[in-house]
């Protein structure tokens, strides 16, 4: 997950320290490394999350965090960013992107790493007056020298403490199966470890 993270924020996204970024799905395992490499390169972050994500969220270095459930997500991204967003991380392939594009800075990239089944629609007139992008993203396509800078970027960030890692649950081995029940459920924040 940080790999992603320091890949799509790095390279992909190109974000830059005072930049707003949204991080749609802010609450998953890919969402959460988002949120705190982000939060330690210097950007605002707004995340979306469910409700009862909130304080985890928060906890992983967002400045705001939405119910991205509510009706009012939209505007209330648009009043978390009046001079527009910089960069939008989704997540979860939205068919309500079109939404997201009037709420956009000039030279916003926008990165999409999910929605094999969506079919949003794309405001083209509103992406170029914009001078904004549009970037597909998925980690399975990084070469072993991409996986080995973001490696080091993101070992760097631990070994000087910029950047923590959360131990959420620790199962024995004997106890894999209630490991994996604990993931399905959902209740798991951080990394849960299976130890012999």
């Amino acid at each position: 997950m940080a790999g992603t993270a320091s890949i799509g924020l790095v390279r992909e996204a190109a974000l830059r320290p005072g930049e707003t970024i949204v991080v749609g799905s802010a609450s998953g395992a890919v969402g959460t490394a988002i949120v705190r490499l982000a939060a330690v390169m210097g950007a605002r972050v707004v995340a979306g999350a469910s409700t009862g994500d909130e304080h985890w969220v928060s906890d992983c270095g967002a400045d705001l965090v939405i119910d991205k459930h509510a009706p009012d997500y939209y505007m209330q991204v648009e009043r978390a960013a009046p001079r527009g967003v910089d960069v939008w991380w989704d997540a979860s392939g939205d068919d309500d992107f079109e939404k997201s594009v009037p709420l956009l800075a000039h030279g916003a990239r926008v990165i999409v790493m999910a929605g094999m089944q969506s079919s949003p629609r794309v405001p083209i007139n509103q992406l170029y007056t914009r001078d904004a992008s549009v970037l597909g993203f998925a980690i399975s396509n990084a070469s072993a020298a991409d996986l080995a800078e973001a490696a080091k970027v993101i070992n760097q960030m631990l070994a000087t403490g910029r950047l923590k890692g959360r131990v959420g649950a620790t199962f024995h081995l004997a106890e894999a199966a209630d490991a994996h029940r604990a993931l399905e459920a959902g209740g798991v924040y951080g990394r849960l470890l299976i130890v012999p």
